[in-house]
């Protein structure tokens, strides 16, 4: 009992001094650099997104623009107008971004 527990007692000893030593000789992370890095993906992510979402609005008002000169409704180029200001608004907001 006495050789187990004195084995117990070498190993933790080696196994903390080990975790002492790997401690005080690993490298810091430079966190100034991985926060730079997460604004750029931030950034990359909302001017990609602000895209998607001008293309989406002026892509439906076009098609509801087609719909309705197809149908001979009379406020057809309301809606061509609406289309093209949602995407010049979406790159509006992706310039800004920039």
């Amino acid at each position: 009992m006495k050789s187990i527990k004195k084995s117990f007692i070498v190993i933790s000893a080696a196994l903390i001094s080990t975790a002492a030593l790997y401690a005080q000789s690993s490298t810091q992370v430079d966190v100034s650099a991985a926060f730079g890095s997460a604004m750029t993906n931030i950034s990359n992510i909302a001017k990609a997104a602000g895209a998607l979402l001008g293309g989406i609005v002026g892509l439906v008002g076009i098609g509801r623009t087609a719909y309705k000169l197809s149908n001979g409704d009379t406020d057809a180029m309301t809606s061509l107008i609406m289309a093209v200001i949602g995407i010049f608004l979406g790159f509006i907001a992706v310039t800004f971004l920039n």
